[in-house]
C-alpha cells in the first residue's frame, strides 16, 4: 500500500512539460516540421522534394490523418523522418481556437493515446517524447498531463511560414528568408490550402546556400 501511494504521488507530482520554440544555434542546424491533420494535400509532393534533396523532417501527426494515409506515414518512417504527437483529430484542448468548451482530462488522454497507438501500429515507432498541441493551444493542465503521459517536450515553433493562411509562394520564401536563423524550428503544413509544398524547393535551396544543416527534432534537441 505504501509503495502504491508513493507511486501515485510521483505520478501526480511530475514536473510539467516544457515548451520548446527553438534549438541551440550551434552547427547552423534548423528543423523543418510539417503538421498533417487535415487532408492528404501535398504530402506526397513534400516527401518527394525532401527525398530528392536528402532532407529529413519531422511531422506533427494526428491519428486521424495517419489512419487515412498509412502509405505516406510508412514512407515518412522509411525516409528517416520523425513524428510529433498532434492528437487524434486536432480538437483544441482549451477550446480557444475552435470556440468550444475544450476537452477534459479523459478526452485529452484519449486524443494522445490513440495517436500513439496508430503510429506504433503503422511504423513500429513512438511519438514520445514530443507533443504539439492543436492550434498551439495549451494551458497548465495540458503541460502537467502530457508530461505524466511521457511527453515532456511540447514542440512549438520559431517561425510559422503562414502557408496555411494561403499566402503566396513568394511571400513564404521571403518570410522564411527574413526570420529563420540557426536553431530554428520551422512550421509548415501539408494540406491542400497551403502553398508550403510549392515553396519548399526554393526554401531548401536558399537554406543550403546559407550553409544550414537540416535535422529532425530529436537531432536538434539532442535526443536522437
Amino acid at each position: 500500500m505504501k509503495l502504491l501511494l508513493t507511486a501515485l504521488f510521483i505520478y501526480s507530482s511530475a514536473s510539467p512539460a516544457h515548451l520548446i520554440t527553438a534549438g541551440r544555434a550551434a552547427g547552423n542546424r534548423i528543423t523543418l516540421t510539417f503538421d498533417a491533420g487535415a487532408d492528404r494535400g501535398y504530402a506526397g509532393q513534400i516527401l518527394q522534394t525532401l527525398e530528392r534533396n536528402h532532407v529529413r523532417a519531422t511531422f506533427g501527426m494526428t491519428g486521424r490523418w495517419a489512419v487515412a494515409n498509412p502509405d505516406l506515414v510508412r514512407r515518412m518512417a522509411r525516409d528517416g523522418d520523425t513524428f510529433i504527437n498532434h492528437t487524434y483529430d486536432h480538437r483544441s484542448f482549451t477550446g480557444l481556437s475552435d470556440r468550444t468548451n475544450g476537452l477534459d482530462a479523459a478526452q485529452r488522454t484519449s486524443e494522445i493515446t490513440r495517436t500513439e497507438q496508430v503510429i506504433r501500429r503503422l511504423t513500429g515507432r513512438s511519438t514520445k517524447p514530443f507533443f504539439r498541441p492543436p492550434f498551439g493551444d495549451y494551458d497548465s493542465a495540458t503541460l502537467q498531463l502530457v508530461s505524466r503521459m511521457g511527453y515532456p517536450d511540447v514542440v512549438m515553433w520559431t517561425v510559422d511560414s503562414l502557408g496555411w493562411e494561403r499566402v503566396s509562394t513568394s511571400a513564404i520564401v521571403q518570410r522564411c528568408a527574413t526570420l529563420v536563423s540557426p536553431g530554428a524550428i520551422v512550421l509548415m503544413h501539408v494540406g491542400i490550402q497551403s502553398n508550403d509544398a510549392h515553396a519548399l524547393q526554393a526554401l531548401i535551396t536558399m537554406w543550403k546556400h546559407k550553409q544550414y544543416r537540416f535535422v529532425t527534432i530529436p537531432q536538434l534537441l539532442g535526443t536522437g
